[in-house]
């Protein structure tokens, strides 16, 4: 009976997919173009207005530009964290919006369950919880934007030192300092390389220097490494100076950093994992203790 049953529910499933398949329309391609270009970095305005969360959202930061002069430190930090996701300002805002609305629905909703199904709980419930989900729900999106960004830029200063020892190798090959820093950005396809790249294309093609580009992106994502680099390989460009050693040393100081960080980082998860130690020993010591304690218990 079970092997019938299972046999019939596999024949049904197959069933609904030739159905399905059948039923399914193969893309043109036009639509196939169409979905490349809205997979890109920039979305188009047609796609973003066919989404109700980020009109809502667009409607949130336009709202917020009127209200506020967004000229503070904490306005410059988030604008820096969501330049360097590349997450835009309406999917942040629409986040906070539908935590926000979590937070206030969600308790009364859950006190009418309760209620329904015959639980005594306090009116003051729904109130409390709303209290602390709200706040919960706006701060999470953002918090965790932050997190992203500092882990990105944590990986963007890694790339920063590499890309100075690709550039220090072209300069000793023979390239010049603009066609060191396209072949040291060009070597990767990570996502940091790649906003390099971007950087440096579109300064070529505006006609600006290419370590101002630079020095405009680090200030962008909120990167001070990449704005001293950009100094330091301006100096080489327009001063003629000796920037293969200054590269170089640059490079080491960057390497240096990085491996301080790491070894505090190292240090910080260490000392986090003493207090679970501590509690794994103590019930270790429980475990062993038991039987010695329950007899000296019974013999009393």
């Amino acid at each position: 009976m079970t092997f019938a049953m299972i046999l019939g529910a596999g024949v049904g499933v197959g069933c609904i997919g030739m159905v399905l398949g059948l039923r399914s329309v193969s893309p043109t391609l036009y639509s196939t173009v169409e979905s490349m270009n809205v997979a890109g970095a920039t979305r188009s305005s047609e796609t973003d207005a066919s989404n109700v969360r980020l009109r809502i959202g667009r409607s949130m930061v336009a709202w917020v530009d009127k209200s506020t002069s967004q000229t503070g430190p904490r306005w410059a930090a988030l604008r820096a964290s969501l330049a360097i996701t590349g997450v835009l300002p309406e999917e942040l805002a629409a986040k906070v919006l539908v935590g926000g609305g979590v937070g206030i629905v969600g308790p009364p909703l859950l006190w009418a369950i309760a209620s329904a199904a015959g639980l005594a709980v306090s009116p003051d419930f729904p109130l409390l919880l709303a209290v602390i989900a709200v706040p919960t729900g706006v701060c999470l999106p953002i918090t965790g934007l932050v997190a992203r960004a500092r882990d990105r830029r944590r990986h963007f200063r890694v790339f920063i030192g590499s890309f100075v020892d690709l550039v220090v190798l072209g300069l000793a090959g023979g390239v010049g300092i603009e066609g060191a820093m396209f072949a040291a950005a060009g070597v990767s396809n990570d996502w940091a390389a790649t906003r390099m790249m971007k950087a440096l294309l579109k300064a070529r093609d505006s006609g600006v220097s290419l370590w101002v580009a630079l020095g405009q992106l680090g200030e962008e994502i909120a990167v001070p490494e990449l704005v001293e680099l950009s100094t330091a390989l301006e100096l080489a460009g327009t001063e003629g100076a000796r920037i293969r050693q200054s590269l170089n040393a640059r490079a080491i100081s960057f390497r240096r950093h990085e491996q301080a960080d790491a070894e505090s980082e190292a240090h910080s998860t260490t000392e986090r994992l003493f207090l679970p130690g501590v509690l794994l020993l103590v019930g270790f010591l429980l475990f062993i203790g038991y039987p010695a304690f329950s007899r000296i218990l019974g013999g009393l």
